[in-house]
């Protein structure tokens, strides 16, 4: 190979590497991801964070299940909707996002959205407990005092279920 072929050849190398390292640095631009619509949701811009969570909600991910939810249930960005904002909660909840667990369980605590259901809601106020980072002390806290209050109304038969609810979502999550 001449001198002039090794040149040629060493900077279609180059070009190629930096071809590929920009599309690496914009790719991540022109994809819609969860962070991107909570942090849209954060600041207030509701149409947007819609725009960006739902595409991703519809295709299965927890926490913009949640956030669609969260959106449903305050009205933020849509007309304000319970009954669909407790949909939304479940599908995260059953995806497994704590903070979808917890809001559904205060769901059916109250009958907020849906009938209440003290089973349902020891079980998803449960596994919010046992998934809530561990700075959210403040819903750790308030998903055992409602819990905790659900016992008090609740038949043995129907905390046995609600136990065994919980322990079987335990099993399906640990495989």
């Amino acid at each position: 190979m001449n001198r002039t072929t090794a040149i040629w050849a060493s900077l279609a190398g180059f070009v190629a590497i930096c071809i590929v390292f920009a599309a690496l640095l914009v790719t991540p631009m022109f994809f819609h991801t969860v962070e991107k619509g909570s942090a849209a949701y954060a600041q207030g811009d509701y149409p947007k964070a819609l725009s960006i969570l739902r595409p991703l909600a519809d295709d299965g991910d927890a926490t913009a299940q949640f956030y669609i939810g969260e959106m449903y249930r305050f009205g933020r960005g849509v007309k304000k909707d319970e009954a669909r904002s407790a949909t939304w909660y479940k599908k995260g909840a059953v995806n497994g996002s704590s903070d979808a667990q917890y809001a559904l369980g205060m769901m059916y605590a109250n009958g907020i959205g849906l009938d209440a259901d003290y089973v349902e809601a020891y079980r998803w106020l449960s596994l919010a407990n046992f998934r809530l980072s561990p700075w959210e002390t403040e819903r750790r806290d308030k998903a055992v005092k409602t819990r905790d209050k659900l016992l008090t109304v609740m038949s043995q038969a129907d905390v046995d279920r609600a136990k065994a609810l919980v322990i079987a979502w335990e099993r399906k999550w640990q495989k």
